[in-house]
């Protein structure tokens, strides 16, 4: 581990590792050195210590929050980001599955015939789904009163209905964006 020196208040002042430079009050503009190099340098035109100052920022602006019962990443993970902090992965698990998934079939079909009809299409294909496995999972009784589905059968119906909402709702943004590409093509293209 490198140790540094730093011209503080006029005198030279140290060692430091990269955790005290902050604490003994080293800014950019203080002069630094270390061996390797050559002569005194501001410590922002050295990379190590700009590294570990923006590793610090982003540490103090992005804090872990630790949830009760988890436990907490000791180590980094292949899906790890910046840092080697881990960002939240997208799950397969619905915010609230007890709530019906917000139905897109309206806007799908507005955005199919103003937009892109390739990809609304798909959008309004996932909207449908979305809202049969919905009436699957709530409507399970037969006209007897009988059920027609276990529990783990609604609840495997919700997560269906949730997962093809999210996809619909994905499909709906290409719908758009494209859209708007090819409307912009279009405008382009009479000037």
């Amino acid at each position: 581990m490198a140790v540094y020196f730093a011209m503080i208040d006029g005198e030279r002042r140290g060692p430091f590792t990269l955790d005290a430079l902050h604490e003994a009050g080293v800014g950019p503009s203080t002069y630094v050195w270390t061996k390797g190099m050559e002569d005194w340098e501001h410590a922002g035109s050295v990379a190590d210590i700009c590294r570990y100052y923006r590793q610090r920022i982003f540490d103090e602006m992005h804090p872990v929050a630790v949830v009760p019962g988890k436990p907490e990443i000791e180590e980094e993970t292949p899906a790890a980001g910046f840092g080697g902090y881990p960002y939240p992965m997208p799950t397969d698990e619905p915010e609230n599955p007890d709530q019906p998934p917000v139905s897109l079939l309206t806007v799908s079909i507005l955005l199919t015939l103003l937009c892109f009809p390739p990809t609304g299409f798909v959008a309004i294909y996932y909207s449908v789904l979305s809202r049969k496995a919905w009436d699957q999972a709530c409507h399970s009784e037969s006209k007897n009163g009988k059920n027609l589905y276990t529990p783990e059968e609604r609840e495997r119906y919700r997560k269906e209905a949730h997962n093809a909402a999210r996809n619909a709702k994905m499909w709906v943004g290409i719908t758009f964006f494209l859209g708007l590409i090819l409307y912009s093509f279009l405008v382009n293209m009479n000037f």
